[in-house]
């Protein structure tokens, strides 16, 4: 077996760690396998980042023989046991999992219980629509951040590389092997701005100010739209572009703009209980039966689902899972839902904040 220790000159975003946990309880992790079948093949490299009062340090064991997986895995879980926390990259589904599988194989104790795992890769995959990333592997998302990283072989290709290796260890083989699992693992460090996208999980915005806009859209009509002007706790790392349902949001470092289409027209409010009303077709509206004495029985008729509503002219905003009552609807069979845009929600900051994280929620989890 063969370890590989040094440090690593990288100052990372050090405090959105802190604000986990003290650097120490840290382990940045990656494996190298030779397959994707825990059952059928073997660990033949492992790369760690760690820190310690002198900086960020790098370990690597790798089994040089073929033969040495069970010594590479005992040293690295002695190694591992006095850490909190494994940052990785997708290792939910993968390293973790492949690591489990592995040590069963060779009777070996598995990692703690009491060790909490950070998969870079899930901080990330709520925010894909907003990214519009063409994919999202590691690379691809270090590419995003400047990582400046030039190794670009993936870890199938390095299979090939170390079964080679195993019949002729040359050294040209060999830094190979371990340039590409420094790279997975340092570039882990890269990917420490991904944790501040946690921010849009449970978006905390502040508007600065909102406007109505007016234009002209293609086929001559004169439409109306909301633009709120807002502004993130912290900056992210990529700025975001994203839509959906005729909404939009842009946010480049901690500002952000929301439009929203406004509708100011005539709409209907449903009554749930139809059969307590009566639609007057005259006065095209629906009103409650305990004022019938007041309507020549001529003038009405029962409502039914359809017509049981009120009209109402006013500015709506649109909604799609209810984030406002009254709702009101253009037609009982649409399902676009609405609510009332009154002076009261135009001068409320607090409102115009949920509602803008709301708009930006629905534009995030929109397929």
């Amino acid at each position: 077996m063969r370890i590989v220790s040094k440090s690593i000159p990288f100052s990372p975003r050090e405090e959105l760690l802190q604000a986990i946990a003290p650097l120490s309880d840290f382990l940045f992790l990656d494996i190298e396998t030779t397959g994707l079948i825990a059952d059928q093949c073997e660990i033949y490299l492992i790369g760690c980042v760690y820190y310690q009062s002198d900086g960020w340090n790098l370990i690597q064991w790798m089994d040089t023989t073929g033969n040495e997986e069970k010594e590479v895995l005992s040293s690295f879980l002695l190694f591992a046991s006095r850490f909190h926390y494994m940052v990785h990259f997708n290792g939910d589904r993968f390293d973790l999992p492949f690591l489990k599988k592995r040590l069963e194989a060779h009777s070996l104790d598995q990692l703690t219980e009491k060790v909490n795992s950070l998969d870079l890769y899930r901080v990330i995959v709520p925010c894909r629509r907003l990214l519009g990333l063409p994919d999202y592997s590691q690379q691809t998302l270090e590419a995003l951040l400047d990582s400046g990283r030039t190794e670009a072989e993936s870890g199938g290709d390095l299979v090939k590389v170390y079964r080679k290796y195993i019949v002729d260890p040359e050294p040209e083989l060999l830094g190979r092997l371990l340039a590409h699992n420094e790279a997975d693992v340092t570039g882990l460090l890269y990917l420490l701005p991904l944790l501040v996208f946690r921010d849009l999980e449970d978006p905390q915005f502040r508007v600065r100010r909102a406007q109505a806009n007016y234009y002209t859209d293609h086929d001559g009509t004169r439409r109306e739209e909301l633009f709120v002007f807002f502004r993130l706790q912290r900056a992210l790392p990529a700025p975001v572009y994203a839509a959906a349902d005729h909404c939009y949001v842009k946010i480049e470092g901690e500002e952000g703009i929301l439009k929203v289409p406004l509708y100011t027209e005539v709409m209907k409010y449903f009554y749930a209980n139809y059969k307590d009303y009566y639609f007057l077709p005259e006065e095209d509206m629906a009103v409650h039966k305990y004022l019938s004495s007041y309507v020549e029985k001529t003038h009405r008729i029962q409502a039914r689902p359809e017509t049981c509503y009120t009209r109402k002219e006013s500015s709506f905003l649109p909604q799609w899972e209810l984030f406002c009552t009254p709702f009101f609807k253009r037609a009982y069979s649409d399902k676009e839902l609405f609510f009332e845009f009154t002076d009261d929600r135009k001068r409320d900051r607090g409102f115009l904040a949920d509602y803008t994280a709301y708009v930006f929620t629905h534009i995030r989890n929109s397929q």
